[in-house]
């Protein structure tokens, strides 16, 4: 009798396992997919005041705070404080999807401000707009990047709080955008100045990548007795603050300094001299560390020096942005004055003198390049250019017409004496006159 009864309990036990297994399986693989499609849009969705994302694109570049809000219909909000395209990015409203391929994915399906980030460096720069959903962690939401080949982006949404649109600093880029204006070079320096110490830095911002870098400390009223510094770091804007990844600290000009990110608190009015001329300028009152300072525009770069002693070669293109007039491009102007160019052209040759000039293919076909040596005067990064008397023609299509108007733009580039070289170091220069607003630049090899 317990023999039977045991065969009988194991025939249970089967049935039920059985039958579970039924219930497990009772939908189709589509209708699987299907509820956890809907699961993960319940989630989005459920968020009462968004998602915050923190948002890197690429490891070289800073952070991005983004609300992201959800609803039934497929439709997103996106707020950002990114300020390009007119700030079309500020506050968006776009529609979104969420596949299964491999595994559920969220693809925001309009144009947006990922979508333009994607766009960058002809689709090179790293930005994405389709995400692999990767788990859900402690009320957060992670998804990876699908575009990224090796080592994806990782977006971890976090529940939004009714102040959390406070992380956008929306005022602050669009006043830092209102500084740079102040110069229409294509390069901005900036000077910060200590209220209480002789200390001031020379620095430039990069507001696509959002990075800073720092490149000279010298006493507030000159360069004498300053110091070269090469200090990068990507930053995040959060409400009125830029805060650094990785702080500057040292002692510079026997001040020990830390300086973690700057607090920008009122945009006022100051003055900036062009041409022998005072021009009204926008400038900042900001903290570093509860000390007070100011950050205004200057042409002064003590870092944009053009290396001498070796050869450099450097070419600008005739695109949109490489070559401008008050900060408009004038590419196209260019190119209906001096048919054929294809490029400019700065040389830097080792015996001190350099070269300016152009690349350009004529009618027949021929490739040519000519430039005017000149030999150069540096006063701080302000350069004079005394030229030779003809152009030097590299290959055999000779064409004094193009010479000449060339020639038109050099003029515009030295009036006055006052042209400006303007850099990142070694790989980015500007040629910049702000009496005739011509701005070029150079890329180099």
């Amino acid at each position: 009798m317990n023999r039977i009864l045991g065969i009988l309990a194991i025939v249970l036990i089967l049935a039920s396992c059985n039958k579970e297994e039924e219930r497990v399986f009772e939908k189709t693989a589509d209708e699987r997919v299907a509820v956890a499609v809907d699961s993960l849009r319940q989630q989005l969705v459920s968020a009462p005041n968004g998602w915050v994302v923190k948002y890197r694109p690429v490891r070289e570049s800073g952070a991005f705070n983004i609300l992201l809000t959800f609803d039934e219909e497929s439709n997103v909000n996106i707020r950002t404080d990114f300020g390009d395209n007119d700030g079309a990015f500020y506050n968006q409203t776009i529609t979104y999807r969420i596949d299964n391929s491999l595994g559920l994915e969220l693809i925001l399906e309009s144009y947006s401000f990922f979508s333009y980030l994607f766009e960058q460096d002809r689709a090179t720069y790293g930005g994405e707009f389709e995400f692999n959903f990767v788990n859900n962690t402690n009320d957060a939401l992670v998804f990876s990047s699908k575009s990224d080949v090796t080592s994806p982006t990782l977006l971890i949404f976090q529940p939004a709080s009714a102040g959390s649109e406070n992380l956008l600093g929306t005022q602050l880029v669009k006043n830092l955008n209102t500084l740079s204006d102040n110069l229409p070079s294509a390069l901005s320096v900036y000077k910060l100045s200590y209220a209480d110490k002789d200390l001031a830095f020379y620095l430039s911002l990069d507001n696509f990548q959002r990075t800073i870098n720092f490149t000279y400390a010298a006493p507030k009223d000159g360069l004498a007795n300053g110091r070269l510094l090469n200090f990068s770091t990507p930053y995040a804007i959060q409400g009125d603050s830029m805060i650094f990844d990785n702080p500057l600290e040292g002692s510079f000009l026997g001040n020990p300094i830390t300086i973690p990110g700057i607090k920008f608190n009122t945009l006022t009015d100051g003055v900036i001299n062009l041409c022998g001329q005072p021009k009204a300028a926008k400038q900042y009152d900001v903290s570093v560390r509860g000390t007070q300072a100011s950050l205004e525009s200057t042409l002064l770069d003590p870092a944009a020096m053009v290396p001498k002693g070796d050869f450099h070669l450097y070419f600008g293109g005739v695109s949109q942005g490489d070559v401008s007039l008050n900060g408009i491009s004038a590419a196209e102007q260019l190119k209906a004055d001096i048919p054929g160019i294809q490029s400019t052209i700065l040389v830097n040759r080792s015996d001190s003198i350099m070269e300016i000039g152009f690349t350009a293919r004529d009618e027949n076909g021929n490739d040519v390049v000519e430039t005017r040596r000149f030999m150069p005067t540096f006063v701080d990064n302000q350069l004079q250019l005394t030229f030779a008397e003809s152009y030097i023609s590299y290959g055999d299509a000779v064409s004094p017409e193009r010479e000449a108007a060339f020639d038109v733009y050099l003029d515009l580039l030295t009036q006055n004496g006052a042209t400006y070289v303007l850099g990142n170091g070694e790989a980015l220069y500007e040629l910049y006159n702000p009496c005739s607003g011509w701005s070029y630049l150079f890329f180099g090899n």
